[in-house]
């Protein structure tokens, strides 16, 4: 029922709480959710009435009008207040920025993010607003996915190298996140082959630090 990106986000959800996804694309996740017992209500939020539709079919596929609702919602901005967790994935950062800067963050238990493009900014953006990075996962699903789960709880300022690469990704290391690294290097060294820029090389020596020490 889901692709890999996100069942990978499924896994990050905790049991029992409600979850508002979205931009959620057919209500595939907020479905699956609910049928699989991690969530007792979803509701699946979009911004047109087109999507909408599309998300109304799915829940009556799967005889779900009782547990996963369809809002037309522009962001958060109809979202109810039994709403604990917030998925926003398969969008680009500036998309998910506008999102957060037009709610208020504090009101959810956490947020679960994959950003399309630019998440060492969306990382930056977590920084700066001393928000806490508690989850990251990397999943391999055509291309590669970076997962962020953070919440509005006081954080110290992540480091550069966290931004880039994520404070729990590095901490972990395991072995998608690793792949990933190995991929995006050699991807470099070809740029680099043509372009000779001395940010790609400090880029690649900066990879096969975290992959080789």
């Amino acid at each position: 029922m889901l692709s890999e990106r996100l069942l990978q986000i499924a896994n990050m959800i905790e049991k029992g709480k409600t979850v508002f996804d979205v931009g959620s694309d057919h209500a595939l996740l907020p479905c699956f959710l609910v049928k699989e017992g991690i969530c007792p209500k979803a509701y699946a939020g979009e911004i047109a009435e087109g999507p909408l539709s599309r998300s109304r079919e799915t829940i009556e596929k799967y005889g779900l009008e009782d547990k996963v609702f369809p809002v037309l919602s522009d962001g958060l901005s109809h979202a109810g207040d039994d709403v604990s967790i917030v998925v926003i994935a398969g969008m680009g950062y500036h998309t998910i920025k506008h999102i957060l800067d037009s709610c208020d963050v504090s009101r959810y238990q956490y947020f679960i993010l994959q950003s399309n493009n630019d998440v060492d900014k969306l990382r930056q953006y977590i920084s700066d607003h001393s928000y806490t990075i508690e989850d990251e996962r990397v999943v391999h699903d055509g291309f590669y996915y970076q997962i962020i789960r953070f919440s509005a709880d006081l954080h110290d300022s992540y480091t550069p190298k966290e931004i880039k690469y994520g404070p729990i990704l590095l901490r972990n290391r395991d072995e998608t996140f690793l792949s990933y690294l190995e991929e995006r290097r050699m991807r470099l060294i070809k740029i680099n082959d043509r372009a000779h820029r001395d940010e790609y090389t400090e880029t690649i020596k900066e990879i096969e630090e975290i992959l080789y020490n």
